[in-house]
């Protein structure tokens, strides 16, 4: 079976992270799951 060279299929614009650090993030802290519970609960 015969390949095609087909072009490379380029972005139009840069990655919105480039340069970033991705991956898995930290855990939440204590004071930042009480903060996400208040502000859902309209508390």
């Amino acid at each position: 079976m015969e390949t095609l060279n087909l072009p490379a299929i380029r972005a139009l614009r840069p990655a919105c992270n480039k340069g970033r650090i991705v991956g898995q993030t930290r855990r939440f802290k204590p004071k930042h799951v009480w903060a996400t519970q208040l502000r859902s609960y309209g508390g």
